[in-house]
């Protein structure tokens, strides 16, 4: 248990750290562009590309492991939502954030570091998967019930424009590219020459330590608030449902592959993802809550995370 720590506290150290600067010197929020520019567009694309080139292509297209893990996400989404509406008689706009906030975890911030951290450089490969699966399906699903839930007050879009800007915000985004890339150069066995190659490896160094301090500065700049009946329900979907649904299906997939179960369980465990209260932004819904849901269940994986590391890596779970 205290390898795990070591290797499991520095990374939350940095959370802290960003955490604790945002606290003192209170700058806008607008300083966070360049670093943010340089994680999104340089660093987490280098490493992905990198650790997905140098898999082995039959490895990248194990589609049980892709339906099982998504399955998950949208399940973890589904329930929440269901919830809301019928339940709590919340409104669909707001109930899509609600599934957003209990099923997006932070998989490009956190979850890509920590899987190498954790389990080794192969493990990018599975955790780039999820990332591009599950961002894949919150950026789909989400912008769709919002859209649905808009559709009574507002006729200006059409759901093809609606469709439109979901498939643009997919295909182009930087980590998505950089999985696809990854992809064509390992079925080709491409490797980039020396140049690049270095600036590749020199920018994949920096992705861990850049995201994660961003990531406490963002948390530092937001406050608890927004809480009401269906935050324990997003909290507990989180932090603990999520894993045990991707438990499952994996297991009724008949995975047997230790490294990637013990990423996938991780990756669903992780606390809910920044985008989350960004999608809230973007919709002008449940802004508060969201941000409440990534403070919170950040809180609570720095004790869960490295308990389940440790389940997973002594054999406690039995695949």
């Amino acid at each position: 248990m205290a390898t795990i720590l070591n290797l499991a506290l520095p990374f939350f150290g940095l959370v802290l750290a960003g955490f604790i600067a945002a606290k003192i010197f209170k700058l806008p929020e607008s300083g966070l562009a360049w670093l943010n520019i340089m994680i999104v567009y340089f660093a987490l694309p280098s490493m992905i590309f990198l650790t997905v080139a140098a898999a082995p292509f039959e490895k990248l297209i194990d589609w049980p492991f892709v339906l099982a893990t998504t399955l998950a996400t949208y399940l973890a989404f589904i329930v929440p939502f269901i919830f809301s509406v019928f339940v709590l008689r919340t409104r669909i706009t707001t109930a899509a954030i609600h599934g957003t906030s209990a099923s997006f975890g932070n998989v490009g911030y956190m979850g890509l570091p920590l899987a190498v951290a954790f389990f080794g450089t192969p493990a990018a490969v599975p955790a780039a998967l999820i990332f591009c699966f599950d961002c894949a399906l919150q950026f789909t699903l989400t912008p769709l019930l919002v859209t649905l839930g808009h559709s009574e007050d507002d006729k200006s879009q059409s759901m093809l424009q609606v469709w439109g800007r979901v498939a643009r915000s997919i295909i182009t985004h930087p980590f998505i590219v950089a999985t696809i890339l990854g992809v064509l150069a390992s079925a080709f066995k491409y490797s980039p020459p020396d140049l690049i190659d270095g600036f590749l490896q020199l920018m994949s160094r920096a992705a861990g330590p850049s995201a994660l301090f961003a990531l406490g500065v963002t948390l530092g700049m937001r406050r608890l608030a927004g809480i009401g009946t269906e935050f324990p329900v997003i909290v507990a979907m989180k932090m603990f449902v999520h894993p045990v649904l991707a438990f499952c299906l994996l297991w009724l997939m008949g995975w047997d592959d230790p490294l990637w179960l013990s990423v996938a369980l991780m990756m669903a465990a992780l606390p809910t993802a920044v985008n989350a209260f960004i999608l809230a932004s973007q919709y002008d819904r449940y802004i508060e809550g969201a941000s409440s849901s990534i403070l919170i269940t950040t809180v609570i994986s720095a004790f869960t995370l490295p308990g389940l590391v440790y389940a997973l890596k002594t054999g406690l779970f039995a695949f």
